[in-house]
């Protein structure tokens, strides 16, 4: 065999073993890349495999009986509640009790006065309620040169009081109750409507609690109430229309 052709059959068995080198190393790449993507699907599926398991045993937990903890926590409240409908039981025993030892109490006696006392008691309530008759009266003579409409203030029928010597006792305080016009009452009797009341109550014989009252018509009332004068100011006390009414 000549030397040519020595070399060339040794290059043809090299070429040779280069492809079968290449063919084994590609061959090599890709069963590893198929073996990293088994083990990768293999780590997906045990962690679908873990999450459907803890999905399923949240199911179980949620379909069963509730977790320790919260078990717990319900029985405190439950202890809880239960010692303040306890407390609250006791405490109504305790007001019942107490309203029923009120009402077993006998009512206080009214204070004592003497005769004298209650004489004196009746003289000043017949000068309040002559101040009031005062006032009144000078109401109306106000009224009657102002096209009817009563005064607004007590600075103006201060002159009237004065032209009638009608002098009040200084005993009192009075506050206006109607400054509409008396054009505004018709259908309504004069001596039903309150025009100026005292500031100042006291306490009558038969315990109740007395003030006196300036009537449309020139009158003085003295009225004794129970409610703070709620019932007998409602049919007495008028509020004049807005303009327009």
């Amino acid at each position: 065999m000549t030397k040519l052709k020595i070399i060339s059959l040794a290059s043809l068995v090299l070429a040779g073993v280069a492809a079968s080198l290449m063919i084994q190393h590609q061959s090599g790449v890709k069963f590893r890349e198929r073996d990293a993507l088994a083990r990768q699907q293999d780590e997906q599926l045990a962690a679908l495999s873990a999450e459907h398991q803890h999905l399923s045993n949240m199911v179980t937990l949620a379909n069963g009986t509730p977790p320790v903890d919260h078990s717990v926590e319900l029985a405190r409240l439950r202890n809880e509640a239960e010692t303040l409908k306890k407390q609250t039981n006791e405490m109504g025993r305790r007001l019942e009790a107490g309203r029923a030892s009120r009402l077993s109490q006998p009512a206080p006696a009214p204070e004592s006065h003497t005769p004298e006392y209650w004489e004196q008691l009746r003289q000043m309530g017949m000068v309040k309620a002559t101040d009031a008759m005062h006032l009144g009266t000078a109401f109306i003579m106000y009224a009657s040169e102002h096209q009817n409409q009563c005064p607004s203030s007590f600075d103006q029928v201060a002159s009237y009081l004065a032209k009638k010597e009608m002098s009040l006792s200084g005993s009192n305080q009075f506050e206006i109750l109607y400054r509409g016009s008396f054009d505004q009452l018709q259908g309504v009797s004069r001596g039903e409507v309150a025009l100026v009341r005292e500031q100042q109550t006291w306490t009558g014989p038969d315990g109740k609690t007395m003030r006196v009252y300036g009537m449309a018509d020139g009158s003085g009332q003295m009225v004794g109430s129970e409610d703070n004068f709620k019932a007998w100011e409602a049919k007495h006390v008028i509020s004049p229309p807005k303009a327009g009414q």
